[in-house]
């Protein structure tokens, strides 16, 4: 299983502020509160921790099927971390492992399970609008694109559907779906195609 967040930074400073009275406690736990006052840059902090949260909890949903989401009740470690890079494991539901991306644009995240090999291709999409439904479109002609090449597959043999708990799969000619994780906000979209078992990779 796999799950997958990106935080658009201008858009997400734009939305909220979390520096208004009660915002923290509500989304963080104390440990988390305390990297957020202690880090160099806390504005960048919080949207990490966020993005680590909203990995753990897509992936959780896929797993559980449980969609209530308590954001504070999902405890994020860092296990390292750098400018543009971090790794950690979030608790929630169960433990998930998280890689994260971090530029002075976006943060992006994905989360897999602990102890394994993350076998995974991602992708991130820059959008030019903030366009629901472009971003829709948009996104799923990039995975269809990204895929066929990733498995040297024709396009019009690329599915794209949902399953019972509507999480996106991809299908590729008759295969086994394979899991696909999508997420998108302000300008930046990314998807994650999980590990394909029997299916040839392309080294792109």
């Amino acid at each position: 299983m796999i799950g997958n967040d990106i935080v658009d930074l201008a858009q997400a400073k734009r939305e909220s502020n979390w520096r208004r009275r009660g915002y923290l406690d509500k989304i963080f736990t104390p440990d988390e509160q305390q990297l957020i006052q202690a880090a160099i840059d806390p504005d960048q902090m919080v949207w990490l921790l966020w993005s680590m949260k909203e990995s753990a909890y897509k992936r959780a949903v896929r797993r559980t099927h449980n969609r209530a989401f308590a954001p504070s009740k999902i405890a994020c470690h860092l296990t390292a971390s750098t400018a543009d890079a971090a790794e950690g494991v979030v608790f929630y539901q169960g433990t998930h492992q998280t890689k994260s991306i971090s530029t002075s644009r976006y943060i992006s995240t994905v989360a897999f399970a602990t102890n394994a090999m993350p076998g995974y291709t991602q992708v991130i999409v820059p959008f030019e609008t903030t366009h629901f439904q472009t971003h829709q479109y948009q996104i799923r002609e990039q995975i269809r694109q990204h895929s066929a090449r990733l498995f040297n597959t024709p396009e019009q043999k690329i599915l794209i559907s949902k399953d019972s708990i509507g999480a996106p799969l991809l299908t590729v000619g008759d295969s086994v779906p394979v899991l696909l994780s999508i997420s998108h906000h302000g300008l930046y979209g990314s998807f994650v195609i999980g590990a394909a078992v029997g299916l040839p990779v392309a080294v792109l």
